[in-house]
């Protein structure tokens, strides 16, 4: 756009556009100094994951699932082995002395 084109108005509205954009770039950059200062700046959304990331994201969340998974069932096999094994110590117990 040409500048002599531009009204008064035109040109102070794109003036104050560039200075917002100009500000929006230098904020990221400058941390806010106290938290009140930072709770006036309007929060940036997070951008969304990626296809890779979020892949990688179901993939832990899978593996924490299965350790989780693994733990039990060893938890839970030593235990019913044991229980088993003392079922049969007791009934080889049982059986012996019936026959003195």
């Amino acid at each position: 756009m040409d500048k002599e084109k531009l009204s008064a108005r035109e040109q102070a509205l794109l003036d104050e556009a560039r200075r917002e954009a100009a500000a929006r770039k230098a904020a990221p950059a400058a941390a806010p100094a106290s938290p009140s200062a930072g709770a006036q700046a309007v929060e940036q959304p997070k951008p969304a994951p990626s296809a890779a990331e979020r892949l990688a994201q179901l993939m832990e969340d899978k593996r924490a699932e299965t350790q989780e998974r693994k733990r039990k069932m060893r938890r839970y096999g030593i235990g019913i082995s044991a229980a088993i094994l003392a079922l049969f110590a007791l009934w080889l117990l049982r059986a012996f002395s019936r026959r003195r």
